[in-house]
């Protein structure tokens, strides 16, 4: 099998384009964006967790943990673009702005209706 000089530029090109797609759907993923915590908001209370759980930077698992937020915390839970991206929720706690996964956060109806 021989290869010439444009085949291996087409098969070089090929590649460099579909890492290029990857790393940008990849960096989106995980990135964290003031567009999420704008709009609409509710009243979420933590539960289904046994102490706390975690506040992060960006909505992923290995983003930077900027708080724990103990069970049965009432935090406020935006619906904004980012909602439910990865799995994660715009919340705001403590002065803070952060993700949290939304398996841990209920609908708090004490909190009244939502904010628009």
């Amino acid at each position: 099998m021989t290869f010439n000089a444009k085949k291996l530029y087409t098969i070089f090109l090929t590649m460099i384009l579909c890492l290029g797609v990857f790393s940008l759907s990849h960096s989106y993923a995980a990135e964290r964006s003031e567009r999420d915590f704008i709009g609409a908001s509710y009243q979420g209370k933590v539960v289904n967790c046994n102490e706390w759980i975690t506040l992060r930077y960006a909505p992923s698992v290995e983003s930077a943990s900027l708080a724990q937020i103990p069970l049965g915390t009432i935090v406020t839970v935006y619906d904004g673009p980012a909602y439910g991206i990865n799995g994660f929720y715009p919340v705001y706690y403590k002065g803070m702005k952060g993700y949290c996964l939304k398996d841990y956060l209920q609908y708090y109806s004490g909190g009244g209706a939502p904010k628009r």
